[in-house]
């Protein structure tokens, strides 16, 4: 007769592989998700941001297009409530409003880095990148997903709690920052013209 310590210790070591195993999948679907996005080499979209803050009695809206060019460049070009441009690469950030333009070192925006990282990283499909700011949660498959990513760096976690992208297929949909202090960015992107590579 089998004792019941021995049967706690299989069903224990059933329930491990069976995690093992959901583990294994989820980053095997994780892969392909970001094999797909870095298939896209230009993309353009439109997207509208609600930013809520405890400060402020109602939320701020702002709207305009995000402009993906591969590897690394990100311009967003922001129409609502005023015209600014950001031009973003690895590692510089050049701000255009009106006749006036400066350039920013990412290097010197320790904070400012990982978000930047986030968004084009996700959309380059560079995985390591991603690993290398955050922990990440992923649910759903490359036709239906949802990322949440923790920041591993103390400075910037004792600012953001969170970070979710969720999406369908090679098109993220959703953008939403949880910061520590209970405010939320929530940006909502529209799908347009993408072009993918050979």
């Amino acid at each position: 007769m089998i004792s019941g310590s021995v049967i706690n210790r299989l069903l224990l070591t059933g329930l491990l592989f069976i995690c093992f195993t959901v583990q294994i999948a989820r980053a095997g679907e994780l892969e392909s998700l970001m094999q797909l996005m870095a298939s896209v080499q230009h993309r353009i979209v439109h997207y509208k941001e609600e930013k809520q803050m405890e400060l402020l009695e109602i939320p701020l809206y702002s709207e305009g297009t995000l402009e993906y060019i591969a590897p690394n460049t990100l311009v967003r070009s922001v129409h609502r409530p005023s015209r600014v441009r950001y031009v973003i690469d690895s590692r510089q950030v050049i701000i255009e409003k009106g006749e006036k333009s400066r350039t920013l070192n990412l290097d010197d925006l320790p904070l400012v880095r990982p978000f930047v990282e986030s968004f084009r990283a996700m959309l380059a499909g560079d995985l390591t990148s991603l690993q290398a700011y955050y922990d990440i949660m992923f649910s759903g498959d490359r036709n239906q997903w949802q990322i949440t990513l923790y920041p591993t760096d103390k400075s910037l976690a004792a600012y953001v709690e969170k970070l979710q992208l969720s999406g369908t297929g090679d098109s993220i949909r959703l953008y939403i920052i949880e910061d520590s202090n209970g405010d939320l960015t929530r940006m909502t992107l529209y799908p347009g013209e993408a072009v993918v590579g050979e």
